[in-house]
């Protein structure tokens, strides 16, 4: 039951706003909102409003391959794959990031939200003060999001090198309720570019619509 006394009465459902850990919990139990895999220590991985997610398997990595400038008007998926190095890690294999690495990952869990919840992922503290920048802008993840997350990580602490690992955790999820469900989900909207993925998606500046329109040869 929810500690406090004001919140005995209340259901996860009840919640509008930030949800608090027991609602967190609650939700999860109930398949509301949905990690996969769930760790068999997964209540331990919540704080007061927030849930650890962990690093996957699979990141890109920035190279000095490819084009030397990327036009944020015209750059495609595959310019941008051209620029990267995929690094997949074995269970538990360390990473070595230094001040010259931009990196795009997934996190090891899939994440499925409700058409009522919103998520935002949050860098943690510990890496934070060791100068690693996680997820610093385009931090939500929109009602009906179906996928692993991606993030975006580098770090500013100059003339060191950082050692980071497969499976641990890299940042964290809190959930914001909203007051009705939206009237399109992220799993229907033409702007869907990331979702539905394992893989550390690469920028996909032009879109899905942009991109079926170069494919038929409109303008």
């Amino acid at each position: 039951m929810p500690p406090s006394k004001a919140s005995k009465n209340l259901s996860a459902n009840q919640i509008l706003g930030t949800l608090p850990d027991w609602a967190i919990k609650e939700c999860i139990k109930k398949g509301i909102i949905k990690i996969d895999p769930l760790p068999k220590d997964w209540e331990e991985a919540i704080d007061e409003v927030t849930i650890d997610f962990h690093l996957g398997n699979k990141l890109r990595v920035f190279t000095d391959e490819g084009l030397n400038t990327i036009d944020t008007r015209f750059a495609t998926k595959e310019d941008m794959e051209s620029m990267m190095r995929l690094v997949e890690l074995k269970p538990g294999q360390p990473f070595i990031l230094t001040e010259h690495d931009f990196v795009i990952a997934t996190t090891k869990e899939r994440l499925t939200l409700p058409n009522d919840v919103v998520g935002h992922l949050h860098g943690k503290s510990s890496l934070a003060r060791l100068g690693v920048v996680v997820h610093s802008t385009a931090a939500r993840f929109d009602p009906g999001w179906d996928g692993h997350p991606v993030l975006e990580f580098g770090t500013f602490l100059k003339g060191k090198k950082l050692v980071i690992y497969e499976g641990s955790p890299i940042c964290a999820f809190s959930f914001e309720k909203l007051a009705v469900p939206v009237e399109r989900s992220y799993k229907r909207s033409p702007n869907n570019r990331y979702g539905g993925s394992d893989m550390p998606k690469v920028s996909n500046l032009m879109g899905k619509r942009a991109g079926a329109t170069a494919r038929h040869g409109h303008k």
